[in-house]
C-alpha cells in the first residue's frame, strides 16, 4: 500500500463502516433470539399460573363444600363433590392437552425461528465478506492507479 495514497484512509473508514454495521446486524440478530426465548419462557410461566389457578379455585370450591356439608345432608353433599371433582378432573385434562398442543406449536416455530436466524446471519455474514472483497479489490485497483499516476508523472 503506498503511503501516498490518498485513498487509503477513505478505505480504512469504509472498512471500519463495514464492520460496524455488520457487528450491528448481528447484535439485533441476538436481541431477536433473547427475545424469543424471553417470550417462550413466559409461556411456560403463564401455564404455571394457570394451573395455580385451577388449583385455588378448586380449593376454594371444596372449601366451600365443607361450609355446605355443615347444614345439607351429607349424601348430597357427597354427590356435589363427585360432580366437582369430575369437572375438575376434566377442566385438568383439557389444561393439559391443550398446553401439551400449545408448547408443541411453539416449539416447531421456534426451530423454525432457529433455522430462519441462522440462514439470516449467514446470509448477512456473506454478504459483509462480499462487500469487504468488493472494497479491498477497489483499494487494490486505486492504489494501482495512484502508482501508475505517480511513475507517469516522474517520467515526465
Amino acid at each position: 500500500m503506498s503511503a501516498n495514497n490518498p485513498f487509503t484512509s477513505a478505505f480504512e473508514m469504509q472498512r471500519t463502516m463495514i464492520d460496524q454495521s455488520q457487528r450491528a446486524i448481528e447484535a439485533s440478530l441476538k436481541t431477536q433470539r433473547v427475545a424469543t426465548d424471553t417470550f417462550f419462557d413466559g409461556v411456560e410461566t403463564t401455564k404455571s399460573l394457570q394451573k395455580s389457578g385451577l388449583t385455588l379455585s378448586k380449593r376454594a370450591v371444596e372449601t366451600y363444600l365443607d361450609g355446605l356439608g355443615t347444614v345439607l345432608p351429607e349424601e348430597s353433599v357427597k354427590e356435589l363433590r363427585v360432580a366437582v371433582d369430575e369437572q375438575y378432573e376434566a377442566v385438568d385434562e383439557l389444561h393439559e392437552d391443550a398446553w401439551s398442543a400449545v408448547l408443541e406449536s411453539l416449539e416447531e416455530a421456534e426451530n423454525s425461528f432457529d433455522e430462519l436466524s441462522e440462514a439470516q446471519l449467514q446470509m448477512v455474514e456473506d454478504g459483509f465478506e462480499a462487500m469487504l472483497e468488493m472494497q479491498s479489490d477497489a483499494e487494490q485497483t486505486a492504489e494501482e492507479a495512484v502508482e501508475t499516476a505517480e511513475r507517469l508523472t516522474e517520467s515526465a
